[in-house]
């Protein structure tokens, strides 16, 4: 669509945005693993050091106007006195040529204004706590030109739970000073009162490259009074004032003066960073701010670091490369949806332009993150799943968010699927690595106060403690009790005597008890394995014995025995999550599976942007004076198009062998083509970004998609796309390649690296059927191809001939 105020430039691995004034804004994140930071279309966003919480190093305002600010801004202004900026915002001033471009770890703005063409990369350097604001500016014309360029920051007071509550106080803690050997404005907090965190708190600093020659620490100073970032009174001035302080509203703002000859460029960097233990190693922290910036004031450096970011994301990337018929899935596949997943690996659901990051690592969330790591990261997905056994509690089960960073006492609440969900992230680290030591490894329980561990098992005996808590937590119909929730949170309504139960957990249950079960087999633990076995047909069992409502399967029970999810039922009839599952966890018959899921499709699928969580919807307060929810109808958990949910639905699709079923639930929800069905104003979230949920048909804002970027979507949908749809799934016995490919396709080539060995994957073909496979020309006896033809080589070969051509 021509019209749209983008395009993709898969060349280079980016997007590149034409008109600022987008809908809301569209972010791109920028880290090292230590410092973070998002930033918009427009130069809106936030930085932080290690946590959004606690280490907050600027401010943003996700929902106050003006919409999408403060944040990175420079100011550029020349001999006309017209002041005007690369990323459009904060002065608005109309430019000549303008666009934002959003790849892999950096964001880069390119604009014009009569001859000055100005160029702007942001990124975070590897290796250090700073954000790099490289600056190039050109000067097309005939007369060389005089430029006042200005960096600005708004600081915020660290802890960002302060800094909204109390900051009238902590504001008097605080000091801003400019370090002239540093060439840079720097920011200590220093707010003792409660507060165990500053022992590790930054001093932070922004520097320049450049000579500055003015500079302010105080907000208000720069501003001027009932102004804002559009128009500072140090602007009109012509220069900064000065300013330091020991209290009120810190900021940094650093003027430089540069002359650009005609036909030439200049070339100057901003840095915004933080250097750790700022109170408990004082010196050495001032000193190392002024070793960091004298260290970085080198374009060489600059140009080296910016390599190393690319570099990382190459490998990154590498893991899998495919080449697709179809270069609007090949993106998404290939780029931007495992860009996200490391987003979400990093940030869970806690920040971004909508979430205000107050939010710890939730459980489940993380688990599930770490899933769609493993095959491209297992290194840091086996860091992260050792953190998460040792959260769980001796009894088995886990508690429902935890924090590494600040440590504070985990969430204790039961949600009953929350332990289901680590064997299935150790099944994606041990089938991608073929290491099972893992499993011996010790890590310790979590004690009653959800903070201190006590004692320690190995990893496996942590796992098969799960069945144990399972066991012990079955209701009326034996299926798990909700507890305080599943997945569905909101499910809880129906346990609040704590006898509801859920389906869904029944399911995941099962699933978990054959993942188990292959676990033990690998060790050799018999026993175990015809446990875990005894287990599963028992859970079945009584899956069908209670679950089986005619057409579908139902949602779950409340207190009093009654099912939800039935056709008995006002609302909440069907719900989708319990009709993917049976398939994807191998419970019921074939009809069945295949029944439920024609409803899904029949009575779910909006056939525009994807298949609502429910139908009908719940009535909420005042129609219905004690709501299933406080969501209105076709929102959030009550009828929306919970896209996370969909990702299980597509799989379940391919796994049933209907190709074409589970490509048209994947492509509704491609972010560039749902934004085209639904209409750009409608939708307004990024194009490259999954979204947590889109609104439901019952509400008239169908078709918005909210919560972007933060969301589970993400993780799973990179799963159903690279391990259902193309079909390239790790196993712990090797790499099975069982495609489910739509009619219209050819086929498709990939490169995998597994196990170390780089392979090369020629699928000729379509639909589910599978004629061939070989490996290196031997022919497999299934889609199976035993991890002894693999490993130990830098290449092989694994071709796969479909039935249907």
């Amino acid at each position: 669509m021509s019209s749209l105020p983008y395009q993709f430039r898969d060349s280079e691995r980016s997007i590149v945005i034409t008109d600022p004034r987008l809908p809301q804004p569209w972010i791109n994140y920028l880290s090292n693993g230590t410092l973070h930071a998002f930033v918009s279309q427009a130069g809106g966003g936030m930085c932080w050091w290690k946590s959004p919480l606690k280490n907050r190093i600027t401010r943003y305002r996700q929902y106050n106007l003006p919409l999408d600010s403060p944040g990175y801004y420079i100011y550029l202004k020349g001999a006309d006195g017209v002041v005007w900026s690369p990323s459009w915002r904060p002065v608005e001033t109309p430019l000549d040529a303008w666009q934002a471009e959003h790849r892999p770890g950096l964001t880069r703005f390119t604009a014009r204004r009569g001859d000055i063409e100005a160029l702007l990369d942001l990124w975070i350097a590897p290796g250090e706590n700073t954000m790099i604001w490289d600056l190039h500016l050109k000067n097309h014309g005939e007369q060389d030109q005089r430029m006042d360029v200005v960096g600005y920051v708004e600081f915020c007071l660290l802890d960002w739970k302060q800094d909204v509550d109390w900051a009238c106080y902590v504001k008097n803690n605080l000091a801003t000073a400019f370090d002239p050997e540093a060439n840079a404005v720097t920011y200590l907090y220093r707010h003792f009162h409660f507060n165990p965190y500053l022992a590790d708190c930054p001093l932070v600093y922004f520097g320049a490259s450049e000579k500055v020659t003015s500079f302010d620490g105080d907000r208000d100073v720069f501003m001027g009074n009932y102004r804002d970032e559009r128009n500072p009174i140090a602007l009109e001035n012509g220069a900064c004032s000065n300013s330091e302080m020991l209290c009120g509203d810190p900021c940094a703002a650093l003027q430089c003066e540069l002359h650009i000859p005609s036909k030439s460029e200049k070339r100057m960097q901003f840095f915004l960073g933080g250097e750790p233990q700022a109170i408990v190693e004082w010196p050495r922290a001032q000193e190392a701010v002024k070793t960091t910036m004298a260290r970085l004031r080198n374009a060489a450096t600059i140009d080296r670091l910016r390599d190393e970011l690319h570099a990382w994301w190459d490998r990154h990337l590498g893991v899998l490369d495919t080449a697709l018929p179809d270069p609007d899935i090949a993106r998404q596949i290939n780029v931007w949806n495992p860009v996200q997943s490391v987003h979400t690996g990093r940030y869970s659901r806690s920040v971004s332009q909508h979430a205000a990051g107050v939010r710890t690592l939730g459980f489940r969330d993380t688990c599930q993150d770490m899933i769609a790591i493993a095959y491209r990261d297992p290194e840091w997905a086996t860091s992260v799943f050792r953190y998460l056994i040792s959260q769980q509690y001796e009894d088995g089960h886990t508690p429902h968010q935890c924090n590494p960073v600040e440590k504070t006492p985990a969430e204790p609440h039961i949600h009953i699927d929350n332990p289901l969900w680590l064997p299935m992230v150790a099944y994606a680290i041990l089938a991608e690595t073929g290491d099972f030591s893992l499993l011996d490894e010790t890590e310790p329980w979590l004690s009653g106060d959800s903070l201190t561990p006590i004692g320690s098992a190995t990893i496996w005996e942590h796992l098969v403690r799960i069945p144990d808590f399972m066991e012990a937590n079955l209701g009326s119909h034996h299926i798990p009790l909700s507890h305080k929730g599943d997945w569905n949170d909101s499910i809880g309504k129906f346990s609040k005597k704590g006898k509801g139960e859920s389906l869904f957990a029944a399911q995941q249950y099962c699933q978990i008890l054959g993942m188990l079960e292959e676990f033990a087999k690998v060790r050799g633990e018999h026993e175990t394995a015809a446990r875990m076995v005894a287990l599963r047909t028992k859970q079945a069992d009584a899956i069908l014995a209670c679950a089986w409502d005619g057409s579908w399967w139902r949602r779950g029970f409340d207190d009093d025995g009654v099912a939800i999810g039935s056709n008995n039922c006002q609302y909440g009839k069907i719900w989708l999550n319990t009709q993917s599952w049976a398939v994807l966890a191998d419970v019921g018959s074939e009809e069945q599976k295949r029944q439920a899921m024609d409803s899904v499709s029949k009575m779910l699928d909006t056939k525009l942007c994807g298949i609502a969580k429910l139908t009908p919807s719940f009535q909420s307060f005042p129609e219905a004076l004690d709501p299933y929810s406080g969501y209105s109808p076709g929102c959030g958990e009550n009828g929306a198009i919970f896209c996370h949910a969909n990702t299980w639905a597509i799989m379940a699709e391919a796994m049933l062998g209907r190709a074409d079923q589970a490509w048209h639930y994947y492509r509704q929800l491609v972010p560039h083509l749902a934004l085209q069905s639904v209409g750009l104003d409608r939708y307004k979230a990024e194009p490259y970004a999954y979204v947590s949920n889109i609104i439901g048909p019952e509400n008239p804002k169908f078709g918005w998609a909210n919560v972007t970027q933060v969301t589970g979507t993400a993780a799973w949908m990179d799963i159903a796309a690279t391990q259902y749809l193309l079909g390239i799934r790790p196993q712990l016995t090797g790499l099975k390649i069982a495609p489910s490919l739509p009619h219209d396709w050819p086929g498709y080539t990939a490169t995998r690296i597994f196990r170390d060995c780089s392979v090369k994957i020629e699928v000729v073909g379509n639909g589910c059927k599978i004629a061939q496979v070989s490996c290196d020309g031997i022919e497999m006896d299934d889609s199976l191809v035993p991890a002894s033809m693999i490993v130990g080589k830098s290449t092989c070969t694994i071709q796969v001939l479909m039935a249907s051509i």
